[in-house]
């Protein structure tokens, strides 16, 4: 007996030796990677890097007249947080008159239910596995997320081989200036003025994340000195990390003050401004002077907030008599969060539910879109970069795939949508989960009380409540064939490149 614990002892000691040398390697191994990507860009392609210098030298100028461009981008606005898309307690009626002047749109989408992916895509014309955004959202290289991320060998900012809408028109003689949230990564060389736009005013990371300061170009204009650390964030308004930062509460009127300077400061030249919101994501800080204002609570206040800053900017580009060619865009860079509205749709951000991707969508171009109009064709965010190129007079990119298609005659009420298909990312994943067209959606896994199955529902019905492929099983199978293709595409293929 005394020899077989002895044996047993020493087995056991063996057992626990190899365990640890194998913990203590994986650690080696993890700090070795992880040195090497925080020396270097592992995510940079020469080639198409290269092919994008010369793209980029090669640009005509702009047509003559080309429209002045204003993207107005909300942080996790729900389809259903407007009151021109049927909310009852938040009241934004700058942004509904906006929707009466111009175009809104029912089914409009981000290209990813999460913040990172949906911006890569904004701004590409790509979708997220093309830009190597699929693996959740970034966060600051030295917090606890930010290492993970580079040890496991997981991008952290945008490639630079990726060609942004700001680059472009930058090139063709817009001035180009961006206020508010980046989060497309804090990375030397992958930061807004390094992606195209002259001016940038705002913030590198979501609201919630640390350290939060708050840049003017590559200078820290306010920088955050609350008590946190590796670990900190904030995600609770009513808890919030101590010492002094930005004042959250006033953030929305500082971006619109900057914003509007923007628009004022331009002369003959046309523009683009990219006004990037932080706001109503998480923490919810209404502003000083409006708080307890809205029926809808804090959140509402947020968002009034935030229809009150847009009807500023309006106001300057009427004032200065540039409203005619200026085409001003209203979107969210994903569905609503926990205290958002989804309206009648399922699901959140998040989600590729409806709720997660489906998300508002108003233009106003008087000199080119009726007023007035609504349309329930189907479009992406992913479609802005090469609609807006094409209201330029400047060509696409020949040596990379732009998923994006040109809006131009969905827009002008001209043509229908120009996609026979959009595609669903769950936010851990580079394949797409779900696909619709026109008429129906088709979901790969709907998680049921831990059943997961296929989900096929229609538009005109339920909000994804009742599965019907028994219905329509021809349908079921053909959006699955289609979907199985572009999954195949995408794993031949991922980045999209031409050649």
């Amino acid at each position: 007996m005394q020899l077989l614990i002895h044996l047993f002892t020493k087995f056991s000691r063996l057992i626990g030796a190899v365990v640890l040398g194998g913990l203590l390697a994986t650690l080696l191994f993890g700090m070795m990677r992880f040195a090497y990507i925080s020396a270097t860009d592992p995510s940079i392609n020469k080639t198409h890097y290269l092919a994008k210098q010369d793209y980029l030298a090669n640009m005509p100028a702009a047509t003559e007249n080309a429209p002045n461009i204003v993207v107005i981008f909300f942080d996790d606005l729900g389809w259903g947080d407007l009151s021109s898309y049927g909310n009852q307690l938040i009241e934004t009626p700058n942004i509904d008159a906006i929707a009466k002047q111009g175009l809104l749109m029912t089914d409009f989408y981000s290209a990813s239910p999460v913040c990172t992916p949906s911006r890569a895509a904004l701004l590409t014309g790509r979708l997220p596995p093309r830009t190597l955004t699929d693996r959740h959202v970034f966060f600051p290289d030295w917090s606890v997320m930010g290492v993970y991320r580079r040890i496991m060998g997981y991008t952290n900012a945008l490639p630079k081989e990726e060609i942004t809408v700001a680059e472009v028109l930058q090139h063709a003689g817009y001035r180009t200036g961006m206020i508010g949230k980046w989060h497309l990564g804090d990375h030397q060389a992958h930061r807004p003025n390094d992606f195209g736009f002259e001016y940038f005013y705002g913030v590198l990371f979501s609201n919630d994340m640390f350290p939060l300061n708050l840049y003017r170009n590559e200078e820290i204009a306010i920088e955050d000195q609350r008590d946190g650390g590796f670990f900190s964030s904030e995600r609770d308004e009513m808890h919030p990390l101590p010492g002094e930062g930005i004042d959250q509460r006033e953030l929305t009127e500082m971006y619109t003050k900057e914003a509007i300077s923007f628009v004022e400061a331009s002369d003959d030249e046309p523009f683009f401004l990219y006004l990037s919101h932080s706001l109503p994501h998480v923490p919810h800080y209404a502003s000083t002077e409006f708080a307890n204002t809205s029926r809808g609570g804090t959140y509402g206040d947020v968002v009034e907030d935030l229809d009150r800053s847009t009807g500023a900017l309006i106001d300057a580009l009427d004032r200065m008599g540039l409203a005619d060619n200026t085409i001003v865009i209203i979107t969210s860079d994903n569905g609503a969060d926990y205290n958002g509205s989804p309206g009648p749709l399922r699901g959140r951000k998040g989600d590729v539910l409806e709720g997660g991707q489906r998300v508002p969508m108003i233009v106003r171009w008087p000199a080119e879109i009726q007023s007035g109009r609504v349309t329930a064709e189907m479009a992406m965010n992913s479609d802005l970069f090469p609609t807006l190129l094409n209201f330029a007079g400047l060509p696409l990119p020949e040596d990379r795939i732009i998923d994006g298609r040109d809006l131009t005659g969905l827009l002008k009420g001209e043509e229908n949508s120009p996609h026979d298909f959009l595609y669903y990312f769950p936010v851990l994943k580079s394949l797409p989960a779900a696909i619709r067209n026109n008429e129906f959606k088709l979901m790969l896994e709907m998680n049921d009380f831990g059943r997961k199955r296929e989900h096929l529902s229609r538009f005109t019905g339920d909000a994804e409540a009742h599965d019907i492929q028994n219905l329509y099983p021809e349908k079921a199978e053909s959006l699955k064939q289609a979907l199985d293709d572009k999954q195949t595409e995408l794993k031949t293929n991922k980045r999209g490149w031409n050649f």
